[in-house]
């Protein structure tokens, strides 16, 4: 497939749409496939090619950085409200608010409890950091 430079430029609205204003964003190619669908409807890309797709944009200079900032402007609200982005600052908002509410859940121990359920979760917990630990020293080619 071709792409043009209207599908470039909606590739790059749809990837800082999804990507917002954090730099450290993982998990983002559900979003950005989502965004780029409602954006060019007629088309039908993979998360994955699209997400190369925009790599290659980025890398390639095929726009230049005045063109990239007004799409960044276009897709991400800014902090002063020059820019409008559609309904991605009521989606924050929303996110935020359900991340607090997550984070917010009471944890309940049975008063009779003899400590199994602390010592399950310092379990999961040691399993988690070695694993991070792990994939932190792979090289990237090699993480699943």
């Amino acid at each position: 497939m071709r792409w043009s430079q209207k599908m470039n430029a909606n590739a790059l609205r749809a990837y800082f749409r999804a990507k917002g204003e954090e730099t450290g964003c993982l998990a983002y190619r559900a979003r950005i496939h989502r965004f780029f669908a409602e954006l060019e409807p007629s088309l039908s890309v993979t998360e994955q090619n699209l997400a190369d797709r925009v790599r290659y944009i980025l890398r390639s200079n095929i726009f230049g950085d005045a063109e990239i900032e007004r799409l960044r402007r276009e897709a991400v609200p800014s902090s002063d409200g020059n820019a409008t982005a559609g309904n991605t600052a009521p989606l924050i908002a929303q996110q935020t608010a359900n991340v607090d509410a997550a984070v917010n859940i009471p944890f309940v121990v049975d008063s009779d409890d003899d400590g199994i359920v602390p010592r399950e979760l310092e379990k999961m917990r040691s399993i988690l950091e070695e694993s991070i630990l792990e994939t932190r020293s792979m090289l990237l080619e090699n993480r699943p």
